[in-house]
């Protein structure tokens, strides 16, 4: 992943990783989480037109009762955050209530879609996560995903994807195709 954002980002965009340890697990499709966080950046990016600083950070996160009284969408409880932070333009409040929004874009025709905040919102809201921007005009933002914890030790994916293998080599082995 590291190599594919430097590719997307350019040489002007300084990238950090800041992971914690003993991260918890969390359900999410690898596929998605990636695309996720290309989008992000890719946003980051066009927010740093001069070049600046992308932070990606990992770490786990308990949202409790008083979090969630304020945001009626958050359940309390643990869960794995992901931050994506730039050191961009920032976003006015009128930006921030519509980023959301599929097709809304602050970028020049041809330049944006309008959908990875979208997409995002989307993918985080699918695992039963949250969602927040921080952002200040002149500072950069900080965009973090809230994804539930689980106390599963390893990925249904990972399991499937094993299983369907083996059932592939085993549909194909010691019999006549005709």
């Amino acid at each position: 992943m590291s190599d594919l954002l430097r590719r997307a980002l350019g040489e002007r965009i300084e990238v950090e990783s800041v992971i914690t340890g003993g991260l918890w697990n969390t359900l999410v499709d690898p596929n998605q989480i990636e695309n996720t966080i290309l989008n992000l950046a890719i946003n980051a990016r066009d927010a740093m037109s001069d070049g600046g600083k992308l932070t990606l950070e990992v770490a786990n996160a308990f949202l409790d009762d008083a979090y969630a009284a304020t945001h009626a969408e958050v359940t309390p409880g643990q869960y794995v955050m992901l931050a994506v932070s730039d050191t961009g333009t920032g976003m006015t409040p009128e930006v921030m209530a519509r980023v959301f929004e599929p097709f809304f874009t602050t970028k020049p025709e041809g330049k944006g879609t309008g959908l990875g905040l979208a997409q995002a919102y989307g993918f985080v809201k699918q695992t039963g996560g949250h969602i927040k921007i921080y952002s200040e005009l002149g500072e950069g933002t900080t965009i973090k995903l809230y994804l539930p914890r689980t106390r599963r030790e390893r990925d249904a994916l990972d399991q499937d994807r094993r299983f369907a293998g083996r059932r592939r080599q085993g549909a194909h082995s010691g019999g006549r195709r005709r």
